[in-house]
């Protein structure tokens, strides 16, 4: 077993992470650099990246599933058929979706904008792992469901740093 083998291994995911992350984003002259590692409480190693010379550093990456639903009958989200059907299909995905290493899933919704947001949450080198295989089998499954619901629109995806400050 090569005592490096785990850092080259750290370095090349990083590395495709940043690919990713910069192909998804119009500032293609950004540089994400790794900034080497961080030791939590846990004695877990956590790989770090930071945003050229802006000065943000970021250890977590988002990969966020959003759509817009229509209102209900009331003009609000209250009695949203569409919005009713994306929380039933992201009940039934989260346990699937609490399983992909070290993630955590926030749901965000707006009643004014009918935003309805998914966002899986997990460290650099586990998003990265999950990145490399196109976000399967979880991301293109749910989408096409989520496209199947009616009065859903605009379904998308983003790649986004995800940070508690």
């Amino acid at each position: 077993h090569h005592p490096h083998a785990k850092t080259e291994t750290k370095t090349t995911t990083t590395m495709k992470i940043q690919a990713a992350l910069l192909l998804s984003t119009l500032a293609i002259t950004t540089a994400f650099a790794p900034i080497g590692s961080t030791t939590t409480p846990n004695s877990s190693t956590q790989l770090r990246a930071e945003i050229g010379e802006t000065g943000i550093a970021f250890e977590n990456v988002a990969r966020e599933w959003r759509c817009k639903y229509t209102a209900g009958p009331s003009g609000g989200p209250g009695d949203s058929d569409s919005l009713k059907e994306c929380q039933a299909l992201l009940s039934e995905y989260l346990p699937k979706l609490k399983e992909l290493p070290g993630a955590k899933v926030t749901r965000q919704v707006c009643g004014g904008c009918l935003d309805f947001k998914v966002s899986i949450v997990q460290p650099l080198e586990e998003h990265g792992a999950w990145a490399e295989v196109n976000y399967e089998p979880l991301e293109s499954e749910f989408l096409e469901r989520l496209k199947g619901i009616e009065g859903v629109s605009q379904v998308e995806t983003q790649e986004i740093t995800f940070e508690a400050l």
